[in-house]
């Protein structure tokens, strides 16, 4: 299965100072032995944790909560995934520890793990508002698209992971689209929009500095990803999972549903022939990518729009948003 540099793509970056944010369930005893560990278990997840028992089912019951927002689009993970993992660590040094482990930056909030046990990584405490919770929506989404929407190859033991089977853009977009939907611990709506996303993109759009978007539907897994690449992805997700969308992006939910069955199946119609200078991993990428890009293509001349002329009534519609 590809794997190279994916956890560097499926962590959440920010900055880093005294942690403020978390949950209140977790135990902050400085003698909790780091054997104490506690397990929790449902019909989709399981929480591992020597922050207590507390948190542990605090974090199961959100994450439960929040599967019902990634089934109707990604699928049920197959019964040899489940149950779906998560580690909650009480210090965050202890998933800083992860972090460095996978050569990531120190200061990411978060982590999608997807080399076996495949698992979602996250500390109690942290400093954006929202923490654990959107960390938990964004790199539980990575986990969804890994195990609910990824290929299985032929031939390989029901017990081995998928392939990932949707592009990085849209692996991001999705992530950050479900992300935003963070409320309350009891309370999650998707498609608002995510405040901050829309305004560094509004900002760069209005500066002339966002990236052209036939260059982010290009970019494969491994390369730089951008925080307004970030933002872009976003933005091209929300607008077609809008549930009364403008023309120009009309059937846009249908469309992805569409485009993650077919990935799914391992692109079956893809016309690809691999190329002696490519490793097994890039020959995947390319698939993922190239058939991805050609459906968005296919899917705006449907519209009677090329992508860059889809792309500018994109740029309108994001200014316009209040």
């Amino acid at each position: 299965m590809p794997r190279m540099a994916l956890a560097l793509l499926l962590a959440m970056m920010t900055g880093c100072t005294a942690p403020r944010y978390g949950l209140d369930t977790c135990s902050r005893a400085e003698n909790l032995a780091p054997t104490d560990q506690q397990t929790v278990q449902s019909l989709r997840y399981r929480v591992r944790t020597d922050a207590g028992k507390p948190a542990a089912q605090e974090v199961n019951r959100f994450m439960e909560r929040a599967a019902a927002l990634w089934t109707p689009l990604f699928g049920v993970p197959t019964p040899a995934t489940l149950p779906l993992e998560v580690r909650l660590h009480r210090d965050p040094a202890d998933l800083v520890k992860v972090l460095v482990s996978q050569k990531l930056t120190a200061t990411a909030t978060g982590l999608y793990l997807p080399a076996p046990p495949p698992a979602v990584h996250v500390a109690c405490w942290g400093v954006e508002p929202g923490h654990p919770y959107r960390t938990l929506l964004h790199e539980g989404t990575h986990q969804f698209v890994h195990l609910g929407a990824g290929y299985r190859q032929p031939g390989r033991p029901a017990t081995t992971p998928p392939s990932l089977a949707l592009p990085l853009w849209l692996n991001e977009g999705l992530a950050s689209y479900f992300e935003a939907a963070f409320l309350t611990p009891d309370l999650l709506q998707p498609g608002r929009p995510d405040p901050a996303r829309l305004a560094e993109l509004q900002n760069a759009l209005r500066r002339g500095k966002a990236p052209p978007l036939g260059k982010i539907l290009a970019k494969r897994y491994g390369e730089p990803f951008t925080s307004l690449d970030y933002a872009v992805a976003w933005g091209v997700v929300y607008a077609l999972m809008q549930e009364a969308p403008p023309p120009w992006a009309a059937d846009g939910r249908a469309w992805l549903q569409a485009l993650i069955d077919e990935a799914r199946r391992g692109w079956p119609t893809a016309a690809f022939v691999p190329s002696a200078t490519v490793a097994g991993d890039q020959q995947w990428w390319a698939i993922v990518t190239d058939q991805t890009r050609l459906a968005f293509e296919s899917y705006t001349a449907e519209r009677g729009l090329t992508v860059t002329a889809w792309e500018a009534q994109w740029h309108d519609w994001i200014m316009a948003h209040p």
